[in-house]
């Protein structure tokens, strides 16, 4: 619910949003001054209705979209991962994406029986880190999350239950391969369902290293994914610690334990696929533990390692997931929230709202 405090919060930052100053604001609430507007928002005075109402117009948002429960506006922070995506694009993606992360937040806090931390976990990481101290932290990690021989199968799993990071798998743009979003008492990793494994799989590790070392290296809110040695120092470290946590030292010597082993193609896009990465991923890996060396890297053919050598299947994971499923589907039988509400809020359609609970193995809450 909405108080007095939470309004002028969400005031300052649709302003910010607008990007208007505080003069230009001042003067269109009817304020003589500057200042009458600077104490507002330093909680010093009172915001009167008609003030408000004033701003809005001005701001160009409707009353009902400024008090929208299911808004983030100055509150969720993103990065996403993409590929030349379009400023519309990622700003329209982000705008509809806001409600669905804001909705499962609503209902974990209802309807979750686990214990959250009031503190948001981190990792001992900084900018000034170096890669191997970073690759011994994301081998570390794997190892206390208790991932086992291939960390991709239980990555997603162990995140929510020690951390409580959430992953939710969205019909993305193509452009956009995911996100890590910060809010005031949580972080949700989304990922692109419709990517293939190996990427997507190393999306989520990677979007996990931002958000366990948000506070000492912020992201930026739009990074692109796949590019050359050019990217950000930062950017690297996260693909070296997802690297690392995807792939273990201890777990890749298993596979190369008591004689020399034949790298080719062949082998690589088998070892990648058991761990559940892309065979470009786990080519240089394998480089990075000395397992092969540069000139078994430039012997080998690329166009041989696409999509694993086919060996990946194209099946893609569920809509959003399966504890999200089940809140929404409590949501609606104790009418907590009324399936019109869940379906305007998520941007779908009935039909395919029961489709997706169908999908989880459960009969929809509701008649068609």
């Amino acid at each position: 619910m909405f108080n007095k405090d939470s309004m002028v919060e969400r005031l300052i930052a649709y302003r910010e949003l607008k990007d208007v100053n505080q003069g230009d604001l001042a003067t269109a609430m009817g304020f003589k001054a500057r200042q009458t507007l600077s104490a507002i928002e330093k909680f010093e005075r009172a915001l009167k209705p008609e003030e408000l109402l004033k701003a809005l117009e001005y701001l160009k948002v409707s009353f009902e979209e400024f008090v929208d429960p299911y808004s983030l506006v100055g509150e969720a922070v993103y990065s996403w991962r993409q590929t030349n995506s379009s400023q519309d694009t990622l700003d329209s993606f982000e705008a509809d994406t806001n409600r669905v992360v804001a909705l499962y937040r609503d209902l974990h806090k209802k309807f979750s029986t686990k214990k959250q931390s009031v503190l948001l976990p981190k990792l001992p990481i900084k900018k000034s880190s170096s890669y191997a101290e970073v690759e011994r932290i994301g081998q570390s990690l794997a190892s206390e999350l208790e991932l086992g021989d291939y960390p991709a199968e239980r990555l997603e799993k162990q995140l929510y239950e020690k951390f409580n990071i959430a992953t939710l798998y969205l019909d993305m743009p193509s452009s956009i391969s995911g996100a890590a979003t910060k809010l005031n008492d949580m972080f949700v990793i989304l990922a692109n369902r419709n990517e293939v494994a190996g990427r997507r799989n190393f999306d989520i590790a990677h979007e996990n290293f931002h958000c366990l070392t948000w506070d000492a290296i912020p992201p930026a809110h739009i990074e692109k994914a796949y590019t050359s040695a050019s990217r950000p120092y930062e950017e690297k470290l996260a693909d070296t610690f997802a690297s690392a946590l995807l792939m273990p030292k201890e777990k890749i010597d298993k596979h190369f334990s008591g004689s020399s082993k034949l790298i080719d193609e062949e082998s690589i896009n088998i070892l990648a696929t058991k761990f559940g990465v892309s065979s470009q991923a786990m080519k240089w890996r394998l480089r990075g533990l000395k397992k092969v060396t540069r000139k078994d890297i430039q012997s080998l053919d690329d166009s041989l390692l696409i999509n694993n050598g086919n060996l990946v299947s194209s099946s893609k994971p569920k809509l959003f997931n399966e504890q999200f499923v089940e809140y929404l589907y409590k949501a609606i039988d104790t009418g907590y929230l009324s399936v019109r509400k869940i379906s305007s809020t998520l941007k779908m359609p009935l039909d395919d709202l029961s489709r997706v609970f169908k999908d989880y193995g459960k009969v929809a809450p509701f008649d068609l």
